[in-house]
């Protein structure tokens, strides 16, 4: 399958139908984020993701960072198989019961623990991951792309948390190349 560059996909985002058909499980977030005091905060527009999905066509996604399932709903839109992995365990029930209403039964499948600890136990690479987690570390590129196919895609988020450190590495990492809009990456290895 041929890859659009990352300019033509990055710059396509424009335009796009900005539907939400999961803005509840977005909405329900923010509320269960208000009462419990937590950091569970979605993605700021799904509708991005639908369009970097439909352009992508990942057939399995990894996702780092649940929440209540947002985004995995919106990567599992598109016909593909997810694994999201999500540490806090309020979070990880929450996310099954919201995914079990949105997204078609076993294409999602979350998982409990922190990414170190999970990532290793996966037996599957993946078209796409997705790094949703707070702020990504840059330490944990060289797992991701251990994960990642040889022609996946890496999609992160909260790029511009604590300084825009992971922005910065990701920029200069001569083993990626990437390109960004607002807070968003997509990167591949080179």
């Amino acid at each position: 399958m041929s890859r659009p560059p990352l300019s033509d996909l990055v710059g396509g985002l424009t335009q796009r139908d900005r539907t939400d058909p999961y803005r509840w499980i977005h909405d329900a977030t923010d509320q269960h984020r208000a009462q419990h005091g937590c950091w569970a905060y979605p993605y700021q527009d799904g509708s991005i993701l639908g369009a970097l999905r439909d352009a992508l066509r990942p057939i399995r996604v990894l996702e780092l960072g649940t929440a209540l399932g947002y985004t995995a709903c919106w990567w599992a839109a598109g016909g593909a198989r997810v694994d999201t992995l999500e540490a806090d365990p309020v979070h990880v029930q929450l996310a099954r019961d919201m995914i079990a209403q949105a997204a078609p039964w076993g294409v999602v499948t979350v998982r409990q623990g922190e990414f170190a600890d999970l990532m290793p136990e996966l037996d599957s690479t993946y078209d796409l991951a997705f790094f949703d987690g707070y702020a990504p570390p840059p330490d944990l590129l060289p797992t991701i792309a251990t994960r990642l196919a040889p022609d996946g895609t890496l999609v992160a988020t909260n790029l511009d948390l604590f300084g825009g450190g992971f922005r910065a590495d990701l920029s200069i990492n001569p083993a990626w190349h990437a390109a960004f809009v607002e807070d968003l990456a997509v990167a591949r290895r080179r």
